[in-house]
């Protein structure tokens, strides 16, 4: 019994193999043979300093106060190698003891921030006499939380 495959069939064949080479790891070149045990060890590298992986910097965050409003007004940086953009910023308010009174949220002024570039928020949330310090986040809309480092003054 002889098969006849057609243009379209041999194609989605070819297609078939090379995603299953692509998922198997195959065209990959292979890794170089080990080092004969009769060769020295080579001298240990010295430890590696460690990595801050941190993406976004709180340069600043002023807290003022009305009679009916509390605002927030802050100074970030990206410190990430790429840009950012869709960036909540979530303010927990709290109060003496560090339990959370209120959490508001708000968007950078500048929507997408480049690498090294900086952008203010401001968050206003209603007067509260239990409110007493407050923390900052922020998120990137689809990449999830960013980590801060905090470089305000004290």
């Amino acid at each position: 019994m002889k098969r006849v495959f057609s243009f379209s069939s041999k194609f989605l064949l070819a297609a078939g193999v090379l995603l299953f080479q692509a998922a198997c790891g195959g065209g990959e070149p292979a890794a170089p043979p080990a080092a004969p045990a009769s060769e020295a060890p080579a001298a240990s590298a010295p430890p590696a300093a460690p990595v801050d992986r941190s993406q976004m910097e709180l340069l600043e965050a002023r807290q003022s106060a009305t009679q009916t409003t509390i605002t927030l007004v802050g100074r970030v940086k990206n410190i990430s190698t790429r840009q950012v953009s869709g960036v909540s910023v979530s303010v927990n308010f709290q109060d003496a003891n560090g339990n959370s009174v209120r959490v508001e949220q708000t968007s950078l002024a500048t929507d997408p921030l480049p690498p090294d570039a900086t952008s203010e928020f401001r968050v206003t949330t209603p007067y509260s006499e239990g409110i007493r310090r407050f923390s900052v986040s922020f998120a990137e809309l689809f990449g999830g939380p960013l980590i801060m480092k905090d470089s305000r003054t004290q």
